[in-house]
């Protein structure tokens, strides 16, 4: 009898655990421009702007590998994505670590777009997005929510890693 009462308990555990896991999985889950059959590397909402920028990634293993684009708008509308056509990432969009912490906090994604720079940190909680024209910010934005806002961990796999220069110093907030 105890045996039972015992795997009865273990079984309800078990199942209120599960139930409140995908609940929580749920609410932590952010509204991204990637389509079903993508990872997502990094997802946020703007705030102040009803902007999206998400990092939409398929079959990037490594960085000669599928393809990575940055995308900038919302579910309705892209305003722009980097690269235009899908592409592997290599010398176009990369991570450099601005922080040296083991858990990545303090990641940078950059690329560039004729002269243009575009960055999406995680150094800022929650993330922030900012972009550079011939060195000068001319955009500056944080994304909305107080949690920390990692890359994922196929991002490290899959993009190449960059180096630090002045515009990885820039911190507005």
């Amino acid at each position: 009898m105890k045996f039972t009462k015992f795997i009865c308990f273990i079984s309800t555990f078990i199942l209120f655990a599960e139930t409140t896991s995908i609940a929580g999985e749920k609410s932590e889950r952010r509204e991204s421009l990637c389509v079903s059959n993508e990872d997502v590397y990094f997802t946020c909402e703007l705030d102040g702007v009803h902007k999206t920028v998400s990092i939409c990634a398929a079959r990037n293993t490594t960085p000669d590998k599928g393809y990575v684009q940055y995308r900038y708008g919302t579910k309705s509308r892209i305003d722009f994505k980097y690269p235009s056509i899908p592409l592997p990432p290599r010398d176009r969009i990369s991570l450099v670590d601005v922080s040296r912490l083991a858990d990545g906090l303090g990641t940078h994604l950059k690329f560039k777009n004729r002269n243009y720079e575009f960055i999406v940190s995680n150094a800022l909680v929650p993330g922030e997005v900012y972009v550079a024209k011939d060195g000068q910010i001319i955009f500056d934005k944080i994304c909305k929510g107080s949690d920390y806002i990692p890359f994922s961990k196929e991002s490290r796999e899959g993009l190449q890693w960059g180096v630090l220069d002045v515009i990885d110093e820039h911190d507005n907030h």
